[in-house]
């Protein structure tokens, strides 16, 4: 299979929506890997991780995929796994170097 098959995939408007509000689209077309990038970065304007329940209201089902497309971009993003007081594993995601935000060499 080709690994780009499931690249670049286009941002539903509910998701652009979700992520962008009510604007004009950049190029004509967002992404999906787009939308995770701009929540990303508003979680790190407000000094916090994003949540993956954050990420999951999106309505993106390959999130992971399209993190993945953002750091073949050089998006630097860590991971922080967790346990809960419940005991659950939960998910958070820090944006610590954006290339179209941050200029320059990380």
């Amino acid at each position: 299979m080709n690994g780009g098959f499931w690249r670049n995939n286009s941002a539903t408007p509910s998701q652009q929506r979700f992520a962008f509000g009510p604007r004009r689209k950049r190029n004509g077309k967002d992404t999906q890997a787009d939308v995770i990038a701009a929540i990303l970065r508003k979680a790190r304007f407000e000094d916090r991780a994003l949540d993956l329940p954050e990420i999951l209201q999106t309505g993106i089902a390959q999130f992971t995929a399209r993190i993945f497309e953002l750091r073949k971009r050089g998006f630097v993003i860590e991971n922080e796994l967790r346990r809960s007081p419940e005991g659950r594993m939960l998910s958070r995601y820090w944006l610590r170097f954006d290339p179209e935000r941050d200029g320059g060499a990380q």
